[in-house]
């Protein structure tokens, strides 16, 4: 007789729930590693600007409407870096939520496989028992004839 394993339906069910977690959980991953990196672009792109400024001004000369235009650059790109912060925050919140959710489809499923090892472990022990049981009474039959002979 063969093992099976009563709940093993759910069992799944709840591996494909795991895995479709973690699925999600990636994806909202690269959705955050996506928007960390437009921000830090942005942060290099301030950077760059203000280089720009500052070559502008050693240079000298009439560097007035160059330097205008720069400024009024690194004043959007404020705004926008603001912006862009909002949006990593509300990735990130997303994230943590996806995290739990996964944390709590691997414990969900961790339960179940528990379950089924245990279940795995009385079903062996009955097993051997059952066989022994069986070998005891092949012993006894075998003792009897041969005591009859």
């Amino acid at each position: 007789m063969k093992f099976k394993f009563p709940l093993q339906k759910v069992l799944e069910h709840r591996k494909l729930k795991e895995n479709l977690a973690q699925k999600d959980f990636q994806d909202v991953v690269g959705v955050l590693n996506e928007q960390q990196a437009i921000l830090e672009k942005m942060n290099q792109d301030v950077v760059e600007a203000q280089a720009r400024a500052a070559s502008l001004v050693q240079m000298g000369g009439a560097q007035g409407p160059a330097l205008s235009q720069i400024h009024e650059f690194l004043k959007g790109q404020k705004i926008r870096i603001a912006y862009q912060v909002q949006r990593v925050q509300e990735v990130e919140k997303l994230v943590e939520a996806k995290r739990e959710i996964l944390r709590q489809a691997a414990l969900d499923y961790k339960i179940m496989e528990k379950m089924r090892e245990n279940k795995f472990e009385e079903y062996k022990a009955g097993r051997i028992a059952q066989d022994q049981k069986e070998m005891d009474e092949q012993a006894i039959l075998r003792f009897k004839s041969v005591k009859e002979s």
